[in-house]
């Protein structure tokens, strides 16, 4: 169902944006200073506001500075937070919102830039809102409401009901939790790694403090219009799916909410599939960068980052390999790694310049060469990274638990051996091996989980392994082959030309002797080599 713009058709306007945020103040005179710096450039750059119809706390604070630097502003409230205005006669319709705490901070003189549209429930105001804001959405801090909007603006990009920006701003380092939760999820196997950039963190230059800082608030309207400004959401992220109501044979409308107790299947379409997915979505490799010194380290060498050539190798090479296999011509021409390289060193050095860090760095490469950096925090556990196993059994360990299920490469698909070949965004054999690995021990332990066939051992859902068998010093890693395809990693070819380990067969009898004092070490991108304890 189409919404009609509340906005006047002869104004040359931009696209709406609708802001979330708190209907309360909150304690920090920093959010209410931020949202009016946010309302202010709105303004400014000809972009009408849309937003909850509080008059109170942060809504009342963006929408009152959007209306007194020139601005539009519509309002969308739900009855039941409604009060009939009592001082004075109202328009027809008119309605003030009784929502959240503190005093009203809006009042209507405004001749007739703000509008309010009263609705029936959280949830039409919710659809309205975001079918109106086709210029994306702006999230400044607040509460439950605020959280549970935001995060469904982000679900509706991953499953492609729209793909817009989705701007968070990490005003007073408020929403620096909800991020690592994000990344927290992409660890876990929730989240494929290329859908962090269904939404963007905004930081101000400068990181944390900086963000913290008061006398910086008015900085943040302008990073809230840079951010809209430089969205790219790349093709391939989110889940591809085509919403939009087709006809069916009978000349009626056929729909996934229609009300339908029969579930769309593609086999039942006549006239083609509703949608397609050519997999992969993209391909990618993790990195570590940890800041060589005590201060922000500018520029970025090459040197710093362990193994870098074999990760853009990695990357060629698994560009090359889809490229040749694309009969629809989808993958388009590699980009070259030195462009990889250029992209890969403005992103590490615009983290360094915000703040000085132990970095895991993401590189993806999508099917039209477009080239995607994300650098988050290393995860607090990463340690340092290593490139040789440790002379003995190390006190930190991992915990690695065996998958309850047998992988049976010579049952798939050449396209699901291809995706165990190459690292890809396509990841849910692994996130599905992860939670039944996980659903083994107690929630507060992340375990490795070892993926295997009837007899041999693969590798984890995030490493290469190799084994040490008691009174032995060979360091065994499984050796590829058609029967037991898995991922050639970067650690894992780096350890095979140092000759560290070498090629073999790792059986699950053998398992069982590394469980009576052997030893079992796992490689990878992020962390190097570390060692773990089968549990």
């Amino acid at each position: 169902m189409s919404i009609p713009s509340p906005f006047p058709a002869h104004l040359d306007l931009k696209k709406p944006v609708c802001v979330f945020c708190g209907s309360s103040p909150g304690k920090l005179t920093l959010y209410t200073a931020a949202s009016d710096a946010v309302g202010q450039a709105l303004a400014k750059a000809g972009i009408p506001l849309v937003y909850g119809g509080g008059r109170r706390g942060i809504m009342g604070v963006v929408s009152q500075a959007c209306l007194k630097a020139g601005g539009l502003v519509h309002g969308i409230v739900p009855q039941a937070l409604t009060e009939r205005a009592a001082e004075h006669t109202p328009a027809p319709g008119a309605s003030t919102s009784k929502e959240g705490q503190g005093e009203e901070v809006l009042n209507d003189d405004y001749d007739g830039r703000l509008t309010t549209d009263v609705v029936g429930s959280m949830h039409e105001r919710k659809h309205n809102m975001a079918k109106i804001s086709q210029g994306g959405f702006i999230v400044l801090p607040g509460g439950y409401g605020t959280f549970e909007e935001a995060l469904e603006m982000i679900t509706w990009n991953q499953l492609g009901i729209h793909r817009l920006p989705i701007i968070i701003l990490n005003v007073g380092n408020f929403y620096t939790h909800l991020y690592d939760q994000f990344v927290s999820s992409v660890d876990a196997g929730f989240i494929a790694p290329a859908n962090l950039s269904l939404l963007k963190l905004v930081n101000l230059e400068g990181g944390s403090t900086a963000n913290a800082d008061e006398s910086k608030a008015n900085e943040w309207g302008d990073a809230a219009i840079r951010a809209l400004n430089d969205w790219d959401l790349a093709e391939g992220t989110g889940y591809g799916l085509d919403w939009e109501v087709k006809p069916d044979r009978a000349g009626g409308e056929t729909s996934q909410d229609s009300g339908s107790s029969k579930p769309l299947a593609i086999a039942e379409q006549t006239d083609g599939p509703r949608w397609t997915r050519k997999l992969p979505d993209a391909i990618f490799t993790t990195l570590r960068y940890t800041s060589p010194s005590p201060n922000a380290t500018v520029p970025v060498q090459r040197s710093s980052l362990p193994l870098l050539d074999l990760h853009l190798q990695r990357l060629d090479e698994a560009f090359s390999h889809f490229s040749q296999k694309d009969e629809d011509a989808a993958w388009g021409m590699w980009p070259g790694q030195e462009t990889v390289w250029a992209e890969l060193k403005q992103v590490l050095e615009d983290a360094e310049r915000r703040e000085r860090g132990d970095w895991r760095v993401r590189v993806i490469v999508h099917p039209d060469g477009k080239v995607e950096v994300q650098c988050v925090p290393a995860p607090k556990d990463a340690g340092p990274f290593l490139l040789h196993p440790s002379a003995s059994r190390s006190v930190s360990r991992r915990p690695i638990v065996i998958d309850p299920d047998v992988t049976e490469p010579t049952s798939e698909s050449s396209e699901q051996v291809d995706l165990r070949l190459y690292k890809t965004v396509n990841r849910d054999m692994y996130d599905d091996a992860y939670s039944r690995g996980g659903a083994l021990v107690s929630p507060d332990i992340h375990p490795e989980v070892l993926l295997h066939t009837r007899t041999q051992i693969l590798e984890t859902t995030t490493s290469n392994i190799a084994v040490q068998l008691p009174n032995s010093e060979r360091w065994v890693t499984p050796k590829l082959g058609k029967d037991h395809p898995f991922l050639n990693g970067v650690m894992r070819r780096y350890l095979l030309a140092k000759g560290i380990i070498e090629q073999g067969e790792v059986t699950l009898d053998m398992i069982e002797e590394v469980k009576e004092g052997g030893r079992i070490i796992g490689f990878n991108g992020l962390r190097g080599v570390w060692e773990g304890e089968i549990i």
